[in-house]
């Protein structure tokens, strides 16, 4: 999903803290909706980061609802 989307998903190992599921892509005009799902943004990093993967699956698979939405107004 996360493909079609034109994202890449992965994890994220910071130093001292468990790996986090993360989310790579041009997603700036999605931001409010990560931000909803519980993304925050990692500046250095450049991706968003979720707390799990049900999170993440959660705000792709709105996003391509959304996106489908649109594409048949």
């Amino acid at each position: 999903m996360a493909a079609k989307l034109g994202c890449v998903v992965g994890e994220l190992d910071e130093a001292g803290a468990r790996a986090k599921p993360a989310l790579l892509g041009s997603l700036s005009g999605s931001a409010k909706i990560l931000e909803e799902f519980g993304g925050t943004w990692h500046q250095a990093e450049r991706v968003y980061l979720f707390a799990n993967w049900p999170m993440l699956e959660a705000a792709l698979q709105h996003l391509a609802e959304e996106r489908e939405k649109s594409r048949l107004r």
